[in-house]
């Protein structure tokens, strides 16, 4: 099944989003705060260190590959669901070092639907990495919804809308190379079909008109595995076509933790060749890249921005 993209309006949308997470990124330094190199030092305001947690970078050799569907379709399989928490950051001059102290948004999806866990206490329904590894989330005062789904009336500067949708689903779209056989990126994109009903403040008429609502949600890219607070996580890394970050996190298993993950073939089942414009300009980010924009403790990266400060 094919659904139409509605281009204009969306990629307004996501470029006023997109933009306020890249003004909120730019100045991101390192999530842990570094201890003073004074050896003489020893006050309490010199001794800034933080309890939070750095990922490490995992290099022991895996022990076979799988592609993304089957490492999607086997935790569903198990757990019902998959787990992915997702990132997005800005251009910096600074490193990022991946850390319990990081914020990210919560995404399931359960081979249907993909659903937003919204942090109410965060206005960007965020939530701290280190309360979601360690197991203190209440999810009792989320807002949790599917993407694409329903949703009743709001205040907007004109009046009011309702959305009711009516067909939605999920895709997985592959974007390949020219040759078209060969992929470069895959992605779980939101597809809803539906109604859209508006009235002026002061009207009690509603207007009825037909809405198309698509969103890329979750994006695979460069596949790098971590280790944070003992636990190893998959990780896969997007540049997006406003030259903003994705960083995805996803817990491993006994399935996958000692496995490469890797794309599918064009033409895998459940999958389909992605035809959406934008999403075509999406880029997994290199992996000499990669290394330059994320530090791990230990590595001459770190050592070098260490010495530099």
């Amino acid at each position: 099944m094919n659904a139409t993209h509605t281009g204009g309006k969306f990629i307004m949308k996501k470029a006023i989003s997109v933009l306020m997470i890249a003004a909120c990124m730019l100045c991101m330094v390192t999530a842990c705060e570094k201890k003073d190199k004074k050896e003489n030092d020893t006050s309490a305001a010199q001794a800034t260190e933080t309890d939070c947690t750095a990922a490490e970078l995992v290099t022991t050799e895996p022990e076979g590959e799988i592609t993304i569907s089957e490492m999607i379709d086997q935790r569903i399989k198990e757990e019902g669901k998959i787990m992915i928490y997702r990132m997005h950051f800005g251009p910096s001059k600074t490193p990022l070092e991946i850390t319990e102290d990081l914020n990210v948004n919560i995404i399931s999806y359960d081979g249907k639907e993909l659903i937003d866990y919204g942090n109410s206490s965060n206005r960007r329904g965020e939530t701290r990495l280190g309360d979601i590894i360690h197991n203190k989330v209440d999810y009792s005062t989320y807002d949790i919804g599917a993407y694409g789904a329903s949703w009743k009336w709001h205040d907007t500067k004109y009046g009011y809308e309702k959305y009711t949708a009516e067909e939605r689903y999920v895709q997985r779209e592959i974007t390949t190379d020219d040759s078209g056989n060969n992929a470069r990126l895959e992605t779980l994109y939101s597809y809803s079909k539906g109604t859209l009903y508006t009235r002026e403040e002061e009207s009690e008429i509603w207007n009825q008109t037909e809405k198309e609502e698509s969103q890329d949600i979750v994006s695979f890219g460069t596949f790098e595995r971590i280790k944070l607070d003992g636990k190893t996580y998959m990780t896969f890394c997007v540049r997006d076509n406003l030259d903003l970050i994705e960083y995805d996190i996803i817990p491993d298993n006994k399935f996958t933790e000692n496995k490469t993950v890797v794309y599918d073939t064009p033409g895998t089942e459940k999958t389909t060749v992605n035809t959406v414009d934008y999403l075509k300009k999406y880029q997994a980010v290199p992996k000499e890249e990669l290394e330059q924009m994320i530090i791990f403790p230990g590595s001459e990266k770190a050592e070098s921005s260490q010495a530099a400060d």
